[in-house]
C-alpha cells in the first residue's frame, strides 16, 4: 500500500512539474512574438534612424552636379591692355584698333576690331554720356551714324561709338574687312551688329577706357 501511495505522489509531482515548465514555455514565446510585433526598442530604433540620415546625406553630397563657374578670362579674345580699368566698362586701345565690353574686371562679353583715329582721343576715363539711336554726322548731314553712344568732346562735336557712317543710298563708306585700320576723322567706327551690341550693352554712365 505505502509503495503504491508514493508511486501515486511521484507521478503527480512530475505531471505538476511538466504543467509549469509548459506555461514558463508559453509566456517565453508570448514575450518573443509580443517584441516582434513592438519592433526595436526606442534607443535601436533611433540608432537606426541616425544611420539612414547619415546614408542619405551622404548620398545627396556625392551626387550633387559639380560647381561649375565663369573663366577668368574669355579665350575666344585677345587680353586687354595691361593696367586698362577694372569692373564692367568698355575699352578702346587705340593702338590696336579694338574695342573690348567688359563684364568685370577679367572677363570680355565681346571684342572686335573698329576704325578710329590716331591718337584721338587722348589715353584717359571717361564715361557715356549720350545715345542716339539714328545719328548724323556734323561734318557731313547727310552721312547717318547709327547706334551713336557720345563718351567725350571733339573740338567741333561729340566724339563716340557708332555704325559706319552710311551715305543717303544706305552704302557704307568703308567696308566690314577694313576695321582694323585707323580711318576716322575722330569717332569710334563699328560693324553694324557691334554697334548695335556696344548701344544696347552700355547705359549712360558706362566707364570707357581709352589706352594709347
Amino acid at each position: 500500500m505505502g509503495s503504491r501511495r508514493e508511486r501515486r505522489l511521484r507521478r503527480a509531482r512530475r505531471v505538476r512539474i511538466g504543467l509549469s515548465l509548459g506555461a514558463a514555455l508559453t509566456l517565453v514565446g508570448g514575450a518573443v512574438a509580443i517584441a516582434a510585433l513592438l519592433g526595436p526598442p526606442e534607443n535601436a530604433s533611433a540608432g537606426t534612424d541616425t544611420a539612414r540620415r547619415h546614408r542619405t546625406a551622404t548620398t545627396i553630397t556625392t551626387t550633387l552636379p559639380p560647381t561649375t563657374t565663369r573663366p577668368a578670362v574669355n579665350a575666344a579674345y585677345p587680353p586687354p591692355p595691361p593696367e586698362a580699368g577694372t569692373g564692367r566698362r568698355i575699352i578702346y586701345c587705340n593702338s590696336c584698333q579694338r574695342v573690348w565690353l567688359m563684364e568685370d574686371d577679367t572677363y570680355a562679353f565681346t571684342s572686335y576690331l573698329v576704325s578710329g583715329r590716331r591718337y584721338t582721343p587722348s589715353p584717359g576715363t571717361y564715361s557715356v554720356f549720350r545715345k542716339v539711336e539714328n545719328g548724323y554726322s556734323k561734318k557731313d548731314p547727310s552721312l547717318r551714324l547709327p547706334w551713336f553712344v557720345g563718351f567725350t568732346y571733339g573740338s567741333t562735336t561729340d566724339i563716340g561709338f557708332h555704325g559706319i557712317p552710311l551715305r543717303p543710298s544706305g552704302a557704307p563708306i568703308q567696308s566690314d574687312e577694313q576695321l582694323g585700320r585707323p580711318l576716322s576723322a575722330g569717332c569710334v567706327r563699328q560693324q553694324q551688329f557691334t554697334a548695335k551690341v556696344l548701344y544696347d550693352w552700355a547705359p549712360i554712365g558706362t566707364t570707357v577706357i581709352v589706352t594709347a
